[in-house]
This record gives C-alpha cells, sequence and structure tokens, in this order.
C-alpha cells in the first residue's frame, strides 16, 4: 500500500525551480581537483579490496538488476566463453624491479553475466562484478578530447607503480606496435578514471563506487595453454534493485521504413514503474528530484564543457527496498563525435527526454 502522505502536495514546478537553483549555485563544487589520492582514499571505505561480512551472503538472483534482453550476448560470444573459459583475474602493478600481481579474483562457469559497449562483466564470488575492457581501436569516438588531456598529462591519472609498470612493460617489446598497444591500454585506463571522476564530482552520491586498475585476465584453453591478456578493469558492488530498462514496457512501435522495421525495430518508451511493487508517492517524489540532478549534470556538460554525458536506461538503478537511484558504467563523449537522433537537434536531449519520459510515467 502507498504511504500516506502528511504534509500538503508541492507543485512539481517548485520542486524542479530548486533543484535548477541549488546547481546553478553549487558550480563551484564542479572543479575536478589533483584526484587519484582522494579518489583511493574515499574507495577504501566505499569499496574494500578485501569483502566484508556482509559481502560473504550471495544477493538472491532475482533481486540482482540484470536484463537479459539488454546485456544477453549472441551464441557467438557464449560459446567462446564456453571454450575458453575467464578463469581468474590479477590486478597488476610493478614491486621488487618486476611484474607483480595482487588481489586474485577467481571466476567460476557461469559467472559470465554479460556485456556492455565497451566492456566485458564477470560476477565474483562476493557481491561484487569484474568489468573487463574490450579490445577498441582509437578511433573510437570515445577517445576524443578527454583521452587526449589524459595522454598530455598522464601522470595526474595513474599512480606511480602504473606508470612504473607501464615502462617496464614496454621494455620487455621490441615492436613499435606493441609498445603503442601498452601506451594505449594504460591511457585508456586514466581516461576511465577521468570519466568516473568528473560525474562523481558533480553527483557524489548518485554514482556506484568503482575501482579502476590495470589487470590481467587469464583464460583456460582447451590444450591445457593459459591465454593471458593485459586490459583495463574495474570492480564495482553488485546492488539489490531493477535497471531503469527493465521498468519499460514496449506497447508502441516507431514506423520507420519496411526494412528496418523488420531488422532494426524501434519503439516508444512506456513505463511501468508498478511493475515491481507499488512504490510510494514519496519515494517516487525523491528518485524524480534525482532524476532532475541527472539532467541538470546533463546541460551542463553540453553547454559548458561540449561533452555528451551517454547515460542510457540500462546505466541507471534503482535499488530495492529504499528505492534509491544509482548510476554506473557511463561515459562522456565529445559533442561533435557524438550521433545526435533525428527528432533530436542537440544530442543531449535524446537522454533529457528520456528521463522526462520516465519521470512523466509517475503520474506525479
Amino acid at each position: 500500500m502507498p504511504e500516506e502522505e502528511s504534509k500538503p502536495n508541492v507543485d512539481w514546478k517548485d520542486w524542479k525551480d530548486k533543484i535548477v537553483g541549488f546547481w546553478n549555485n553549487s558550480v563551484g563544487l564542479n572543479k575536478i581537483p589533483n584526484f587519484l589520492e582522494l579518489l583511493e582514499k574515499g574507495l577504501e571505505k566505499e569499496l574494500p579490496m578485501e569483502p566484508g561480512s556482509e559481502d560473504k551472503e550471495p544477493i538472491p538472483l532475482g533481486e540482482i538488476p540484470v536484463d537479459a534482453k539488454l546485456r544477453d550476448s549472441g551464441w557467438i560470444r557464449k560459446f567462446y566463453e564456453r571454450i575458453f573459459p575467464t578463469s581468474h583475474i590479477f590486478r597488476i602493478t610493478q614491486r621488487y624491479g618486476r611484474e607483480f600481481l595482487d588481489n586474485f579474483m577467481p571466476i567460476s562457469p557461469g559467472d559470465y553475466i554479460g556485456r556492455g559497449s565497451y566492456k566485458f562483466v564477470y560476477k565474483l564470488p562476493w557481491n561484487q562484478v569484474v568489468k573487463v575492457g574490450k579490445s577498441k581501436f582509437p578511433s573510437d569516438p570515445l577517445f576524443g578530447s578527454l583521452y587526449k588531456e589524459v595522454a598530455r598529462n598522464l601522470e595526474k591519472y595513474l599512480k606511480p607503480e602504473e606508470l612504473s609498470l607501464k615502462d617496464f612493460l614496454q621494455s620487455k617489446v621490441r615492436s613499435r606496435s606493441a609498445k603503442d598497444d601498452i601506451e594505449f591500454k594504460f591511457r585508456r585506463l586514466g581516461l576511465e578514471r577521468l570519466q568516473y571522476w568528473k560525474l562523481k564530482t558533480l553527483i557524489p552520491d548518485l554514482v556506484l563506487p568503482t575501482r579502476f586498475y590495470m589487470g590481467w585476465r587469464v583464460r583456460k584453453t582447451p590444450w591445457g595453454v593459459p591465454l593471458v591478456s593485459l586490459t583495463p578493469c574495474d570492480n564495482q558492488k553488485i546492488l539489490p534493485g531493477k535497471h531503469m530498462k527493465e521498468f519499460v514496457r514496449l506497447r508502441e512501435k516507431i514506423p520507420q521504413n519496411p526494412i528496418a522495421d523488420a531488422l532494426f525495430p524501434k519503439w516508444k518508451l512506456n513505463f511501468d514503474t508498478a511493475q515491481f511493487g507499488v512504490i510510494s508517492r514519496p519515494h517516487l517524489k525523491r528518485i524524480a528530484f534525482d532524476f532532475h540532478r541527472i539532467i541538470e549534470v546533463t546541460k551542463y556538460l553540453a553547454e559548458e564543457e561540449k561533452l555528451i554525458f551517454d547515460v542510457h536506461s540500462e546505466n541507471v538503478i534503482i535499488t530495492f527496498p529504499d528505492y534509491t537511484l544509482k548510476l554506473f558504467d557511463f561515459h562522456l563523449f565529445d559533442e561533435h563525435l557524438y550521433e545526435p537522433s533525428q527528432e533530436n537537434p542537440s544530442p543531449e536531449l535524446d537522454h533529457i527526454r528520456m528521463i522526462e519520459e520516465f519521470i512523466r510515467s509517475f503520474e506525479l
């Protein structure tokens, strides 16, 4: 049953004006400090390396936010994961004048959850996931102005032991292409941190704590020789809840040409907030308030930094039973490299209008 409200109803426009006013008065908080030390210090509390007692009891499968249609891989990828399963992942740094492996993360058969656009996701025995970076070309639109910023100031975004590891690994290979490949992977690690910290600075309570590091992934092979690859990784907690995507009901198809209708159908987003139980009005107001904060962040990044906050319905979790909002696995693209839709002249409006459609479904 919905909770009864003791306070009189407040016009939603007043709420929205308060959010905009708070945001405009708080832009002084939006500066990115020399963040590596602050980032790691905070994560030790938010995301400890060693799982505590609360992490040992697995979250029931039905409470984990997994959208099978979104994250389910094709049969080729599933077959590959079965023939060459990932057995474990290490964090790799440099100590004692050589590579040093720590934070052993074992992965059992069936722990491959799926993939995003840039990462593969595996469940760990405790209530965390490890996300392994996919191989990407430098021509990918992800590697725009922020990547160039990282490349110019790599020491700002990598720890000293990571920089030493990069130099050590490059000294072990001869070809220019192999050295460039190692350089690219370490720059990508710095890019992940920079994107994360930009959003973590703007809306710290809504961004899911994430630890980034250079990883060493080991795959089993049928002939007994392991496949080892160096790749950027990150860890996040698993939270009980549902993706925003899981509240979608596909009822109304958007008309296109016959070929596109058959191969790439598009649907109007219809949200059903009651399909996982009745959410009380006060909780809906709090969720709507946080969504409007995300809208203001999206506008700010687009207008002030010419960056598109690439937030989709699969990057948002509504946690249960406290009904809080969390963001994860987002990326920032240069405005001129992002492809807007035909409906919206400015690319960030795609994301803003999707969020506004979700808020309208609350019927506040």
